[in-house]
């Protein structure tokens, strides 16, 4: 039997899109801890035939943030640049927007730094941390294409580049788990077109994952017993990636770590309600 990760046919699948970004920092001092205790990765999967809803609310943004002459547009959003926290007018009409896209689904890989242990392989580098959660991520995503309501389809999978990091080791590091290298049960991998690539925030879907991973980054900074700073967030939690049953988390959210650091507080019930 031809392996899975060999099948030729997969490429007359149905298209899912999927854009890639990053929150927090993969620093380990106390600096970084205490700055951001988190790193999350987050997976915005769009089919190909609603692609346009990608550059039609990604549009729409940058008209909302940016003044001036017409090609003044044409500048990618960034959260930490446009949706500052002094700006709650911006974030709730992104979350909003984002939560439109009818047939969109989100996932998110968490890692809470301060419970991993002090042999953890990804305390050894920050390129270690980056390639063990892309996995991870990577992995969901697959499994998402496999189950995709209506049928299988391919992922095409876009990354944000991450400044001053060399994308061929990651590559490297997920053709080694790809091809077996590491046992990841049965994670259809020849359903995400291979290799995936890195690009930048020109890139429309990029930068609306970015906002994904801005509104979760809101919460997490948050109170564990505030509710409101997931407001946002809650708007588009219908779009987080669930099992057949209804369970998100290991699906649309998997932590890193320990889990109540995310199931611990006021708005995950909600955020985690089929």
């Amino acid at each position: 039997m031809t392996p899975l990760y060999f099948r030729q046919d997969f490429g007359h699948l149905p298209k899912l899109h999927v854009y890639v970004d990053e929150t927090g920092d993969r620093g380990f001092s106390d600096k970084s801890r205490a700055k951001s205790p988190f790193f999350a990765m987050t997976a915005l999967l769009v089919p190909a035939e609603e692609e346009w809803t990608v550059k039609y609310t990604a549009g729409g943004l940058r008209a909302l943030v940016h003044s001036g002459p017409p090609e003044a547009r044409l500048k990618p959003l960034h959260w930490v640049e446009h949706f500052k926290a002094k700006r709650p007018e911006r974030r709730l009409h992104a979350a909003k927007v984002l939560a439109q896209m009818p047939d969109a689904k989100v996932i998110h890989v968490i890692t809470h730094k301060d419970s991993l242990g002090h042999d953890s392989v990804m305390r050894r580098s920050k390129e270690h941390f980056y390639n063990y959660t892309a996995r991870l991520l990577l992995e969901r995503v697959a499994r998402a294409a496999q189950g995709w309501p209506g049928g299988k389809r391919l992922a095409i999978v876009r990354l944000g580049a991450v400044k001053h990091m060399d994308h061929s080791t990651s590559e490297s590091h997920l053709d080694h788990v790809r091809n077996g290298g590491c046992e990841t049960y049965s994670v259809p991998w020849a359903l995400i077109k291979w290799p995936p690539t890195w690009e930048t925030t020109q890139r429309d879907g990029i930068q609306l994952a970015d906002i994904h991973a801005g509104l979760l980054n809101a919460a997490l900074s948050g109170d564990p017993a505030d509710r409101d700073c997931a407001s946002n967030l809650l708007l588009c939690r219908h779009q987080l990636r669930r099992s057949r049953d209804g369970r998100v988390l290991g699906h649309g959210v998997k932590v890193i770590g320990d889990e109540t650091f995310v199931t611990g507080r006021a708005w995950w019930p909600d955020w985690a309600r089929p």
